[in-house]
């Protein structure tokens, strides 16, 4: 005797499955990136050890909205949580519903009640001290009140005010910042040959003009190698030395107060020769001058004190930060170390760009359910004149394409929010859900077992929802993948056409970056795109694998 229930026999069946396992495989791997994407990609360490303290900066900024500044992205921070609460849950119910169901609701108010607060701003940047803030703007206020001006810059006053998370956000940049630099230097030869060819090209071909408009006849000109000679013979070695000069793809402190050391000592120079030593211009200029090297020579020692840091996984940036990146190195560079036209990077937006994949998928697909499952629903069972209006209105419905709505609504509303998009797909994409479910209903309402409902007093909406609505449920299911799939490209779509959320990681909108540099660095199109497409064929894949293991022939 068969003792498996219903849905054992489909665990089963479906886990006998290799594509459909695998899908899913794939499908769970980019899941649990999207969700802990803060450790495979953040500007933030998971662990620090500086000055014999431990530091766990990572977890500090989870929850500040001036580092994760998309709601979506504290969203999941606050799942990193809640997720592992909801997964015990759930193997506990199969024990103890009991236990398992309020243990699934407690995780669930956690992540409700957290994410409300989080959005409320009730997490502070750890580097600020309202304490000695306060005692900062008193002192300054004391000091204008004295002198009837600002004070000077002054590094050692100012690392008074700096707590231990301030002083580590500095040492840390420096530290990362210079690592990157440092793994630059095995492209500079390479970038350095190739921009003095483009450089030469160009000249070559201006001084072909040149010689043109000179009166000398096209037959006559040197050749292209004498050309190149001649350019190089007759320019000057700085330019087409600054014409090769290698950009930094991350913009280290040193080298910018390099710069301003050099300004501020022509300033200095400038004021000393005309014996202006007195004045504001030169004052500020010496302090400033005095406050970057006493930065710098404190940088260069705290930094010993750092003993010890673990860092993400993949990449040192987090995708809203500025990597200071320079396109034309991005041909030079490996993958890991590209960055989108914005200057930011591109792994850590790939990584971050999974969020909302889920969020579109999900959420749009939720929405299409709570309002095709009760109209479907209610059609099938009542049929009559109620059948047949709805009926005419999923026809209408269906007659207008998501995609179109969603540029149709967008330009109207002139809004880019990524909840209006997911609001739209939700709005448009329920009308399968409803068709299927009223001939699921068609087909279950005379049924015995409804019968006997109805014979023994229970309400319609009793009957409906505890009764039929379970047994139409299991077919449903093969229809959510290709929801969620047609969500997703829906979503990637609009992105991609220039209408997606501003400032955004969306795939879509890292494609539709790649496509405005198209062809000329089409290395920035493939990455996202090739993720979308695994990510659609693998969710394809599972709804195939559930049609098929949901088929009755199958089921024997």
């Amino acid at each position: 005797m068969n003792k498996h229930t219903f849905s054992q026999t489909i665990l089963y069946k479906y886990s006998k499955h290799f594509l459909g396992m695998a899908a899913l495989t794939i499908i769970f791997f980019f899941c649990l990136v999207g969700v802990y994407a803060p450790f495979f990609a953040s500007g933030k360490p998971i662990f620090v050890m500086y000055d014999n303290v431990a530091y766990f900066p990572l977890f500090r900024y989870l929850f500040y909205l001036g580092y994760f500044t998309k709601p979506i992205d504290l969203f999941f921070n606050l799942l990193i949580f809640t997720l592992p609460i909801f997964f015990i849950g759930f193997f506990l119910h199969k024990k103890n519903k009991k236990i398992g169901t309020g243990i699934c609701i407690s995780a669930l108010t956690i992540q409700i009640a957290g994410f409300i607060l989080i959005m409320s701003g009730i997490v502070k940047d750890p580097a600020a001290d309202s304490e000695l803030n306060r005692i900062q703007q008193k002192n300054l206020k004391e000091y204008i009140s004295e002198h009837h001006k600002s004070p000077l810059p002054d590094w050692n006053e100012s690392l008074q005010y700096l707590n231990d998370y301030g002083k580590l956000n500095i040492l840390l940049k420096y530290i990362r910042n210079k690592e990157q630099n440092e793994n630059l230097e095995k492209f500079e030869s390479e970038f350095k040959k190739g921009n003095l060819e483009k450089w030469l090209n160009i000249a070559v071909k201006e001084k072909r003009a040149a010689l043109l408009r000179e009166g000398i006849k096209a037959d006559s000109l040197p050749n292209e190698k004498e050309l190149r000679k001649m350019v190089l013979e007759t320019t000057p070695a700085h330019i087409y030395t600054n014409a090769s000069s290698m950009p930094t793809l991350y913009k280290l402190n040193e080298i910018n107060e390099e710069n301003l050391l050099r300004q501020f000592n022509k300033t200095l120079e400038k004021y000393a020769a005309e014996g202006k030593t007195t004045d504001k211009e030169y004052l500020y200029a010496a302090a400033r001058k005095k406050y970057l090297i006493e930065k710098n020579l404190w940088i260069q020692e705290e930094i010993k004190k750092i003993q010890f840091r673990i860092m993400p996984l993949l990449r040192s940036f987090h995708w809203e930060e500025d990597a200071g990146g320079e396109q034309e190195l991005n041909k030079y560079i490996s993958f890991w170390e590209l960055t989108r036209i914005n200057r930011k990077d591109m792994v850590s937006a790939l990584i971050f760009g999974i969020r909302i994949s889920l969020v579109v998928g999900i959420i749009a697909v939720a929405l299409s359910l709570a309002i095709g499952i009760p109209i479907g629903a209610f059609a099938g069972f009542y049929g009559g004149k109620f059948d047949i209006i709805v009926s005419r209105l999923l026809e209408i419905w269906e007659s207008m394409p998501t995609i179109f709505m969603l540029l149709f609504i967008v330009a109207i509303t002139e809004s880019k929010s990524i909840l209006l998009i997911i609001t739209v797909i939700g709005l448009f994409g329920w009308t399968n859900f409803s068709r299927f479910v009223r001939g699921e209903f068609f087909k279950q309402r005379n049924l015995a077992y409804v019968e006997a409902c109805k014979a023994s007093g229970f309400s319609d909406n009793y009957i409906i929802f505890t009764h039929i609505l379970p047994n139409a449920i299991p077919p449903l299911l093969t229809l959510l993948p290709f929801a969620v799939m047609g969500a997703i490209t829906s979503e990637a779509a609009l992105s991609f056409l220039g209408l997606g959320e501003e400032g955004s990681c969306s795939w879509g909108v890292l494609m539709d970056e790649g496509r405005s540099a198209f062809p000329g660095e089409s290395y920035l199109l493939w990455p996202p795109a090739f993720l979308l497409t695994i990510l659609l064929i693998a969710i394809a894949m599972v709804g195939d694998t559930l049609r098929d293991v949901l088929d009755p022939k199958f089921l024997r």
